[in-house]
């Protein structure tokens, strides 16, 4: 059916997934044929994973160091590190490492290895000196200013001299869930069987934080205010509490009407992110830290495993328990989701260049979802579904029974630009699809199906143009309908593909515009169930992924979330009555608002947008054109 592809993707570093922003002439006249909506400020469109790396077993934690940007990995098979290098194996020491904690001012790496010691590494020459502490090290803390790494063993705190490497027991103290340090009085903070241990810089206890056992679940500081937020246990109350650095009391609190977990807080603009609740109902809650009240709440594809705060871009980062990475703008609390690989884990900031370490701690056999860590580049900008002429706002192509192909320049908030002519006897090709960037150029591309069954790539050139058209398959006369998803969440655009008996068929893109035979996924998927029409949208449920959206003889509208290892979740309803639509589109985000959309034609020939909220939610309709049902194709 099609081309074979010679070889399978490559293992390891995936090559730089950089995108490329193209630079486009917009046109400023309004289409006749459609309805204008007026103005909204599209999101940024950044965050692109630029890399991913394959590292050791098992990986539990992970550090950077800001100066070098380094980042460093402990894993069952020791430490890796990951840079502008590629990734480096460094040597186990004997036993698996379990947490690392890095000191950029000094370029040292501190490993808790299971075997019962610290490993400090040179990060210049990667030399090792082993320092015993105890039995079972755990979670670490650096204070660059003092040269000071505080450890949890389990007799108790210990802390470790930077320069001499010499230890000390930090008396009447017990093993430690977490650690922080306030920067701005060299106080340490560790979360301590559901208490707060307040140590000073000589290394004394010298407050006991409590509201009963096991009262605090997580910790964070802020060195800018002097403050320490905590979330509290459900059987306390699910809250967040402040308590003030100076006097080690806490002076606020604000309950919640869902548990807690994980939290940060941003130092410039003292807001608090919290993951919040079940497997049914997650979010990221916003929270001022002046005033303790909520501003905001996120809502997330699953529950959250960590967060992590950017204060140079004011950007937060919250991975999600199996799926992607939840990211915030700080300042308008607009989200947006990338998949860096199956259950992502902790997360590392590098303040100074904008980049984000995501380790992925699961591994399902499929290359992309391997044990690895993943680079989100704050500064890199991801590519548009439906961009043909390069403004970075999401358009549409149109058919007419002439044949010839029109491209209608979206504007960014659910209207459109004057339309242009951009090809020619298109009539000959029996099935057309956007599928987004299929050759990773930075430039989104179309497919065509002739009548005798070959496949066609015409790549787009970012002007609202093509270069030379490439066949890519034959044989694909036997299916019903091609659309052209994200099934991975490796950035390559994969083909789902149906036959007419209704099977099912993934082909998985290597991003050259080249894919692999087919592998079945379904069968009588659309014959059992009855759907009569299949379309591929971009992340339509906020967890990173591409996914089908399908209608069934009823009219009922169907999401099928794709799961990032070659299935589908469990399907979703999204609506109903959609038998009267003739014409399904998923363009990507249309409105701006960075959430993916659907257009669809009804007979009287009006176009509708369909707003998607980021969710399982049934998306809102607005009348964006009449006068569509001039067009034999809509993509």
């Amino acid at each position: 059916m099609s081309d074979a592809l010679d070889g399978a993707r490559a293992l390891g570093k995936e090559n730089s997934r950089r995108r490329r922003q193209a630079a486009g002439a917009s046109v400023a006249v309004s289409l006749a044929l459609a309805l204008s909506l007026g103005n909204t400020a599209a999101p940024a469109n950044a965050d692109a994973i630029t890399d991913r790396y394959t590292v050791g077993q098992w990986p539990t934690a992970i550090a950077v160091n800001t100066v070098t940007d380094t980042a460093y990995v402990a894993s069952y098979d020791g430490v890796h590190s990951v840079g502008a290098g590629g990734v480096k194996g460094l040597s186990r020491y004997g036993s698996p490492a379990e947490h690392v904690a890095v000191n950029s001012a000094t370029n040292k790496i501190y490993v808790s290895m299971s075997s019962g010691h610290i490993a400090v590494l040179d990060g210049a020459t990667l030399a090792a000196t082993e320092v015993p502490v105890d039995s079972a090290p755990g979670v670490l803390a650096v204070n660059e200013k003092t040269n000071q790494v505080y450890v949890s063993t389990d007799s108790g705190l210990k802390i470790l001299d930077g320069a001499t490497n010499a230890i000390k027991p930090v008396l009447d103290s017990a093993s430690a869930q977490d650690i922080v340090i306030n920067s701005s009085t060299n106080r340490a903070y560790a979360l301590s069987g559901g208490t707060i241990k307040v140590i000073d810089a000589g290394g004394k206890i010298i407050s006991t934080v409590s509201i009963g056992a096991d009262g605090f679940l997580a910790i964070a500081v802020n060195p800018t205010k002097n403050k320490i937020y905590v979330t509290s246990a459900p059987k306390y109350g699910s809250s967040v509490k402040v308590i003030d650095g100076a006097s080690n009391a806490i002076k606020g609190s604000m309950a919640s009407n869902a548990p807690l977990g994980d939290l940060a807080v941003n130092p410039v603009t003292d807001k608090i992110y919290v993951g919040s609740g079940t497997t049914a109902n997650t979010s990221v809650k916003v929270m001022d830290g002046g005033t303790l009240t909520e501003t905001a709440t996120i809502p997330t594809a699953s529950q959250v495993q960590s967060i992590v705060v950017n204060p140079s871009n004011n950007k937060i980062y919250a991975t999600m328990l199996v799926r992607g990475v939840t990211i915030i703008e700080g300042a308008n609390n607009r989200s947006s989701v990338a998949y860096t690989g199956w259950d992502p884990g902790q997360a590392a900031v590098n303040p100074n260049n904008n980049k984000v370490y995501v380790v992925n701690t699961a591994s399902s056999g499929n290359q992309y979802k391997q044990y690895s860590v993943a680079v989100i580049d704050g500064d890199a900008a991801r590519s548009v579904k439906n961009d043909f002429n390069g403004d970075r706002k999401t358009d549409i192509l149109a058919r007419d029974t002439a044949g010839l192909l029109w491209l209608y320049p979206g504007n960014g908030s659910g209207g459109w630009l004057s339309r242009v002519q951009v090809g020619q006897g298109w009539n000959v090709m029996t099935a057309l699809v956007a599928p987004g960037d299929f050759d990773d150029d930075g430039h989104a591309d179309v497919l065509a199906r002739d009548a005798a069954g070959l496949l066609w790539f015409y790549p787009g050139n970012g002007a609202g143009g093509w270069r030379q058209r490439v066949q890519v398959g034959h044989g694909w006369e036997a299916m019903a309908a091609i659309e052209g998803v994200d099934f991975y969440g490796d950035g390559f655009i994969d083909l789902i593909a149906s036959n007419r008996g209704g099977s099912l068929y993934q082909y998985i893109a290597d991003g050259k515009a080249r894919f692999l035979h087919p592998s079945w996924i379904g069968g009588n998927f659309t014959s059992s169930v009855g759907l009569s029409e299949i379309t591929g949208t971009d992340d339509f449920n906020s967890d990173g992924l591409g996914d089908l959206i399908a209608r069934d003889g009823a009219g009922a509208l169907w999401l099928y979330p794709a799961s990032g290892y070659g299935s589908w979740l469990p399907k979703q309803q999204i609506g109903q009555g959609w038998n009267s639509m003739n014409s399904l589109v998923g363009p990507g985000d249309f409105n701006g608002d960075g959430k993916a959309d659907i257009l669809a034609r009804n007979a009287a020939g009006e176009l509708w947008l369909y707003a998607g909220s980021g969710g399982a939610a049934w998306p809102t309709a607005t009348k964006v054109g009449i006068g569509w049902n001039g067009m034999t194709a809509i993509l």
